[in-house]
Order: structure tokens, then C-alpha cells, then sequence
């Protein structure tokens, strides 16, 4: 992944393995005792990503624009924190935390003092992940936050097996989809799970992503039945992508504060759906906790 010169951060306990870049502090890799791989290794010819933190937007925008207090700013798809370097302010042998503070780079794309801390912490075959958010400024502050996990697929073990997400709440939520520039197109689709359960198929993924406005719940579980998979759960975290590359060999399964713009330039970060209006002063957090190498819940 471009940019990737400064010393991974390394995080071990007797289950798991993980390693994380300062740069977005994106999750690299996660191996368990068993030496399997439980995230997408990021491939450059395939999609170099493997774990990027959307901040302080979803998505790409009309004209490359979000508008923010009747002015327009050039936004990089999924905001500025991706492409960031963060620092290093925390660390021990299970956990450790980054921050990124806002500069002359972030205040052109986003103009808003802030401080975003990304804690990672192992905890047995979990790894739990907690962003916060804090307004540094005088003025109320919009934003959007989103997870980006890319898991393998097939994961370990499940070579030639349907994989499936099974929702923890059973529902079918409907969704939407994106138009041909990326944005959010209005319309509303029948659901693609059948009682919470999702089959995946590339064909899913032709037109893009599955965009869960709301209903999906706080927990999921993805992977193949019978079969070592993972257990997400996702605090305050109430919309979901599912998305993939045409064929991709990985999953992306992602949860969100707000969704990804639609192709109206004129409506403002801080009328988006879902998006958060942070008073001066003020602090959120979004946790998600991913459990490795286990079987479905009954």
C-alpha cells in the first residue's frame, strides 16, 4: 500500500496476531495460533485496501464536493482519515492507540478542528476496535464515521463452501444501491436476505455495493456453516455496506454512522442520513469487536 514506511505496530497474545499501519491506522493482517489469516491481504492489483477508517465521510461526493456551512470542499472519497498518518500516542503488547488531529491538509477537505483516536486491543480471539471522535472547535461539527473491514473469501478452512452473513437480529432489511458516478441512488430494494441470512454470490456485487440504511442490528456472523468464521458485533454503528471487486477474493463487511452521498450536490454533510452533529467539546465513540475462528451461534 503506498505510504507505508513507518514501523507496523505489532499487538500478540496467546490467540492472535495483528498488525496495524500508522498510516490510516489501518488494520494490516490478522493471523491466530493456528497461522490462518483472518483479514484480505490487500493485493494492489485486486484493491490495495484491507481495513481503511471512513472519516469524517462516506463515499465519494458530487464533483468530488461535500458541502459543509454553504461552502464546498474537494473531498477524497471516503474523507481524509485513510490517507493519514496518525500517532502513535499509546502502547503495550495487547493494544495500543493512534491519533490523528486536524491540519492545513484535513481543514481544506473538512474544516473542522478535531482529534479521531483509533484503539485497537486484543482480548483473547478478539480483537476490539474503538474510534473516537472529539470536537476540538467552537462550532458544531458534522461528520460520518465507518468501519472497512475486507475479510477473506473463501475465509480459511471453507475453500468451496457457500459462505453466508447471518444478521444476529434475523431481519431481512431492505437496500440501496449505487448509481454509475458512485452515489447513493434513492430507490429501495427487497431485501437480499432471506430471515437474516444472506448467501453470498458474486453476481450480488455487479451493480456495486448493498447499502443497509437501517434494520441490520448490531451483530453478524460471516462464513461458511460448520466452519471456523467471524463474529461481529458493531456498537452505535446502525447502517452497513456489504461489497466486494468484481470476483474479489474477499468480503468487505461495514458498519456505519450515516451512508455515502446521494447525487444531490446541494444537500449539506450535516442533513445527510445518519450523520452526527458534534457539539463543541464533545466526544463519540464507535466500537467493533471481531471474533476469529468461530463457529455460527446457535
Amino acid at each position: 500500500m503506498p505510504g507505508i514506511d513507518a514501523p507496523m505496530i505489532s499487538l500478540r497474545n496467546d490467540a492472535l496476531a495483528v498488525e496495524i499501519a500508522p498510516l490510516g491506522a489501518e488494520l494490516q493482517s490478522v493471523r491466530d495460533a493456528q497461522g490462518r489469516d483472518w483479514l484480505w491481504s490487500g493485493d494492489p492489483a485486486i484493491w490495495a485496501g484491507r481495513s481503511p477508517l471512513l472519516f469524517p465521510v462516506i463515499g465519494k461526493h458530487p464533483d468530488g464536493q461535500v458541502l459543509i456551512d454553504g461552502a464546498r470542499y474537494p473531498i477524497k472519497s471516503h474523507g481524509v482519515a485513510r490517507t493519514a498518518r496518525f500517532q502513535t500516542i499509546a502502547q503495550d503488547a495487547i493494544s495500543c492507540t493512534l491519533r490523528l488531529t486536524d491540519d492545513e491538509e484535513t481543514r481544506a477537505a473538512y474544516p473542522f478542528p478535531f482529534m479521531l483516536d483509533m484503539t485497537y486491543r486484543l482480548e483473547g480471539a478478539s480483537l476490539a476496535m474503538t474510534a473516537r471522535v472529539a470536537n476540538a472547535g467552537a462550532a458544531p461539527m458534522p461528520f460520518c464515521f465507518g468501519y472497512h473491514p475486507a475479510f477473506p473469501w473463501p475465509l480459511p478452512e471453507s475453500a468451496g463452501l457457500h459462505h453466508r452473513i447471518h444478521l444476529g437480529n434475523g431481519a431481512s432489511p431492505r437496500h440501496q444501491r449505487l448509481d454509475a458516478d458512485g452515489l447513493r441512488a434513492p430507490d429501495l430494494h427487497p431485501s437480499a436476505f432471506a430471515d437474516g441470512v444472506l448467501t453470498l454470490e458474486h453476481q450480488l456485487f455487479a451493480d456495486d455495493a448493498l447499502i443497509i440504511p437501517e434494520g441490520a442490528g448490531s451483530r453478524a456472523w460471516y462464513g461458511a456453516e460448520g466452519r471456523p468464521g467471524i463474529a461481529l458485533a458493531f456498537a452505535d454503528l446502525p447502517q452497513l455496506g456489504i461489497w466486494t471487486k468484481p470476483n474479489g477474493p474477499f468480503i468487505c463487511i461495514e458498519p456505519w454512522h450515516g451512508l455515502t452521498s446521494p447525487a444531490d450536490a446541494d444537500e449539506p454533510l450535516d442533513r445527510r442520513a445518519g450523520a452526527i452533529l458534534l457539539a463543541p467539546g464533545e466526544a463519540r465513540s464507535f466500537t467493533l469487536t471481531a471474533t476469529f475462528g468461530v463457529e455460527r451461534p446457535a
